[in-house]
């Protein structure tokens, strides 16, 4: 469930707003001699709660035009869902997943770059960039199984989360280092 409100951010706000909304407008009118605080707190709520158009419409010209423009606008610009990632199979969670695709696209980036090495098409500056992008990629690919081992075992995950982490941001600057001598 808390997945589904996550992955549904804008809906889940806008649901969130009319239930509040509604139950704003369904309290009772304050009594004439009633008591202030409860005269502050319908105020403030009625305030809170009070439609941006509605309230200005009819006091800045042209606000329901601008309103419909904005509302389209943030349609466009934002999904009605949050982008969707398909954990592989046999993956412990996200985390080991994600770890994976990047251990992947580095692997092809190696093996393109071994293609170019032995074909002579990579420059011969390029070899030590290539180099650490091997070396870095055994040291990320060896955190990786650490992070694996540690979860599958149920160990204190936290230091190999931040090792692997760190291990795979080093292996995207070194993919970029290489990318960047061709």
């Amino acid at each position: 469930m808390f997945e589904l409100l996550t992955e549904h951010q804008f809906w889940t706000a806008v649901v969130v707003y009319w239930i509040f909304s509604a139950a704003v407008s369904s309290m009772p009118d304050p009594a004439g001699n009633g008591s202030s605080g409860y005269l502050w707190l319908y105020r403030f709520l009625h305030t809170i709660a009070g439609n941006i158009t509605t309230a200005f419409g009819s006091k800045i010209p042209g606000l329901k035009t601008f309103t419909w423009l904005l509302v389209a606008l943030l349609a466009a610009a934002t999904s009605a869902c949050a982008a969707r990632y398909t954990v592989h199979p046999g993956a412990l969670n996200k985390t080991d997943s994600a770890a994976y695709d990047i251990l992947l696209v580095a692997e092809t980036a190696i093996d393109q770059a071994r293609l170019d090495y032995k074909s002579g098409h990579l420059p011969a500056g390029a070899k030590p960039a290539f180099d650490a992008l091997i070396k870095s990629y055994n040291i990320a690919r060896d955190s990786w199984l650490a992070y694996r081992s540690a979860i599958a075992t149920n160990a204190p995950a936290a230091v190999y989360f931040s090792q692997l982490n760190q291990n795979l941001t080093d292996l995207a600057v070194r993919i970029r280092e290489l990318g960047k001598t061709k």
